[in-house]
C-alpha cells in the first residue's frame, strides 16, 4: 500500500479552509481566525511538499522552480512570517448601509464607513450605530430613522506597521476573502505542479 501524501492532506486542509472562512462571514472573530489559518497552511503545504518529494524522490523540494508565485502569494508569505514572530493579524470591517433617496422611489445611494476593531474577539455585526433620518419636504424636518434597504460587509487587513502599509500596496486589495480566493488559485497550480513533478512528468 502507497503512504499517502502529507502535502495532499494539507491541501485538502487549506481548501476546507478557505470555505470556512466564506461561511464565518458573520463574525468578524471567525473571519479573523478562518483567516490566520488560511495564512499558515499556505506555509504547512510547501512543508509537506519538501518531506514528501525527498521521501518519495529521494532530493529536495525546490519552491522556487515553481514559476506561478506573484503579489498575493508573497504577500501571504510575509505575513505568516509577522504573524508567527511579530504583529498578530488584525481585520478591521467595512461597512455599506444603502437607503432609498427620499422621495425618489427604487433610487438607492450608500453610506459607508470601516470600523476599526481594537477587540478582535467581536463575534457579531451590531458594531455600532448608523441611522439615516430622511427630511420630510414640506417641513424640512427630520423624520425617524430609515431601514436601509441592504447592508453589506467587507472584512480588511488591518495594518499594523508602516512595513504592513507598505507591503498593502503590492496587493490589489486589502479584503482578506479575495486575497484567500487569489492565493488558493496559485496554491492549487502549485499542488498541481508538485504531483506532475513527483510523478516525474
Amino acid at each position: 500500500m502507497t503512504a499517502p501524501l502529507d502535502a495532499t492532506l494539507v491541501f485538502n486542509d487549506l481548501r476546507d479552509a478557505v470555505v470556512a472562512l466564506e461561511t464565518a462571514r458573520g463574525s468578524p472573530r471567525d473571519v479573523r481566525r478562518a483567516f490566520s489559518r488560511v495564512v499558515e497552511l499556505t506555509q504547512r503545504l510547501t512543508s509537506a511538499m519538501r518531506k514528501d518529494f525527498s521521501r518519495i524522490r529521494g532530493r529536495q523540494w525546490e519552491a522556487k522552480d515553481f514559476t506561478g508565485w506573484n503579489g498575493v502569494t508573497e504577500f501571504f508569505k510575509w505575513l505568516r512570517n509577522q504573524d508567527q514572530h511579530e504583529d498578530a493579524i488584525y481585520i478591521s470591517v467595512h461597512e455599506r448601509r444603502f437607503y432609498e433617496v427620499p422621495g425618489r422611489p427604487g433610487q438607492i445611494f450608500p453610506f459607508e464607513g470601516t470600523w476599526q476593531l481594537s477587540d478582535q474577539m467581536i463575534d457579531h455585526l451590531d458594531l455600532g450605530t448608523v441611522a439615516f433620518h430622511p427630511i420630510d419636504q414640506s417641513t424640512g424636518k427630520a423624520l425617524p430613522p430609515a431601514p436601509p434597504v441592504r447592508v453589506e460587509y467587507q472584512y480588511l487587513f488591518q495594518p499594523r506597521s508602516p512595513e504592513a502599509r507598505a507591503k498593502l500596496t503590492l496587493v490589489p486589495t486589502t479584503d482578506v476573502h479575495s486575497l484567500s480566493t487569489a492565493c488558493f488559485e496559485v496554491m492549487t497550480q502549485y499542488y498541481e505542479y508538485f504531483l506532475s513533478a513527483l510523478r516525474g512528468t
